[in-house]
């Protein structure tokens, strides 16, 4: 379910509601003092792999798993 944040523009005060898509033109109708707030997604733009921030530990995992997998699904794990 779809979490959206709202700034009481009264206190200032901003309040994280969760809520289905359907539910939230209802929402902002309902509480005229409530403002919604658009933040920012972490994840945009994020230029390195998530395989390369793990540790080096985290590629010897791999390799253990792909010893123990078939031959012919080796190529499917994909280490650093």
């Amino acid at each position: 379910m779809p979490r959206y944040d709202f700034k009481n523009l009264k206190t200032g005060e901003v309040k994280e509601y969760t809520m289905s898509w359907k539910d939230l033109d209802q929402f902002k109708k309902d509480n005229p003092d409530l403002q919604q707030q658009i933040g920012v997604i972490n994840n945009i733009g994020e230029t390195k792999s998530k395989l390369t921030k793990a540790g080096d530990g985290w590629k010897e995992v791999q390799q253990r798993i792909q010893s123990g997998m078939p031959p012919r699904l080796r190529g499917n794990i994909k280490t650093k």
